[in-house]
């Protein structure tokens, strides 16, 4: 009544494949068959789900760059508004000396500066970094800074407050601005 081959038939294939599974579990352990678990959820993961994601992406992306590409614009390369609103540099001078009076007059006394001149990225734009260590209160400081940075073209690059003592009201203050200005 059967006509497939013994080897065919739907019983013995069931038990030889279910003896070997048994066979692979007892070689694999409980860490392997998580693993191999892990292993097949990954390849259905990336079969069903990311396959097709990267397909329609790059399809989109074929799409886009074809689109980029039919209309090609017209690039008109102009100085940023805020370039031509700097001052030069060669008012560093004076601009360094109305923020070192703002310093002085709120107390602090400047013994030294450290200068550094550098062109950041652009030729068109020149820094001056000013290097500032003082002594003084907090409260003399804050009233400093906010004076400070409303200079144009200035930027607290760095400030380190040291205090010797818990209860000393004098902070030995480091204060790095920049200067930004304009080659002419």
């Amino acid at each position: 009544m059967n006509r497939l081959p013994r080897a065919l038939q739907p019983e013995p294939l069931l038990a030889r494949l279910r003896w070997g599974l048994m066979l692979a579990r007892q070689a694999l352990g409980f860490a392997g068959g998580l693993a191999l678990l892990v292993i097949a959820a990954a390849v259905l993961i990336d079969i069903g789900v990311t396959g097709p994601a990267r397909a329609q992406d790059s399809v989109r992306r074929a799409e886009l760059e074809s689109a980029i590409a039919a209309r090609p614009q017209e690039v008109f390369v102009t100085e940023p508004s805020a370039v031509n609103k700097l001052p030069t540099a060669q008012a560093f001078a004076m601009r360094l000396e109305r923020v070192l009076s703002l310093l002085q007059e709120q107390g602090f006394s400047i013994d030294q500066t450290n200068l550094a001149y550098s062109s950041p990225g652009d030729a068109q734009v020149q820094r001056l970094e000013v290097e500032i260590p003082v002594t003084g209160s907090y409260p003399a400081l804050r009233r400093a800074l906010d004076e400070i940075v409303q200079q144009p073209a200035v930027r607290v690059e760095n400030l380190v407050l040291e205090r010797k003592d818990i209860t000393a009201s004098q902070l030995a203050i480091n204060l790095k601005v920049s200067l930004l200005g304009v080659l002419e």
